[in-house]
């Protein structure tokens, strides 16, 4: 089965869903690249 793979929209590295994204138990999901720790938060989801 392959991983998803996220493309960091400030400096295009590529990585693993899994290895960027949490999700808190508030509903929120925040993004966070590894390479130049560009983050973006409260993602919609279709939960909320």
């Amino acid at each position: 089965m392959k991983k998803p793979i996220v493309i960091c929209p400030a400096c295009q590295k590529r990585a693993y869903l899994e290895e960027v994204l949490t999700a808190q138990s508030n509903q929120n999901v925040i993004y966070t690249c590894s390479a130049c720790q560009f983050t973006l938060r409260n993602i919609y989801t279709s939960k909320g």
